[in-house]
């Protein structure tokens, strides 16, 4: 429960924090969600993200955070976890080109470290009030730790995202990634995610998600290629 207060209470000082600067460029977006059960069924499962980006000029920089554990009954049964930095450069309305490092962890798919180097472009085709749509092409190499042993992966990263204000009060999202391996084709990796926001006031809405994450050739000694995940939680945005 400390960890929780901390979480609660860390959201509530970057909200205001990032509130009173945010006319100089940065943003924030900062997503928790918890469930807690006790009595005769003891799950606990918290999710945390967190993004940020500061643009000045034709130039972003973004940094990203994500956390996700879950047990049941006091034993461990997901853990999730990954940052990253990511620097975009605008070279016309349209286009602009970007390169990003990240680190991953996702201990129960069989990967200790996933460090991921991502270069490419990215085209906007609607960039406006109420609509959000973009696709992004380029290479990634990854180097995989498991528990067994490493590996060395070159892929085609693509990658489309539609984000769309419905009224006032709602708005959807919807991204796909596609990760073809350059070596080994049946070794692809594809994720997804939908999701719906609900306003509650000039910062913090509620958002529903369901996201789908799926390894055409999972690592040695993981039975299942899909891991899904549902989630609601409240975000901190502004």
């Amino acid at each position: 429960m400390k960890i929780l207060f901390l979480l609660m209470a860390s959201t509530f000082l970057s909200s205001l924090c990032f509130a009173e600067i945010k006319a100089e460029g940065l943003s924030n977006e900062t997503a928790l969600g918890i469930v807690l059960t006790s009595g005769n069924t003891d799950v606990k499962t918290l999710n945390l993200s967190q993004v940020n980006s500061y643009e000045k000029n034709q130039n972003v920089y973004k940094f990203n955070f994500n956390y996700l554990r879950s047990s049941n009954q006091g034993t461990e049964q997901a853990l999730l976890w990954g940052l990253g930095l990511r620097y975009e450069r605008e070279l016309n309305p349209r286009f602009s080109l970007f390169v990003s490092q990240a680190l991953m962890s996702d201990y129960y798919q069989g990967i200790v470290q996933r460090y991921s180097t991502d270069v490419g472009g990215k085209y906007n085709f609607t960039k406006q009030e109420g609509t959000n749509w973009y696709v992004e092409a380029g290479y990634r190499f990854s180097r995989e730790n498991y528990r067994y042993g490493f590996k060395n992966i070159s892929f085609i990263r693509l990658f489309h995202e539609i984000d769309r204000q419905i009224d006032k009060q709602f708005s959807v999202k919807w991204w796909i990634e596609y990760l073809p391996n350059i070596i080994t084709w049946k070794a692809y990796q594809a994720n997804t995610e939908a999701s719906l926001a609900m306003v509650l006031n000039d910062i913090f809405s509620l958002k529903s998600s369901y996201s789908v994450r799926y390894y055409n050739e999972p690592p040695l000694g993981v039975e299942k290629r899909t891991d899904q995940t549902f989630m609601t939680s409240l975000v901190a945005k502004f």
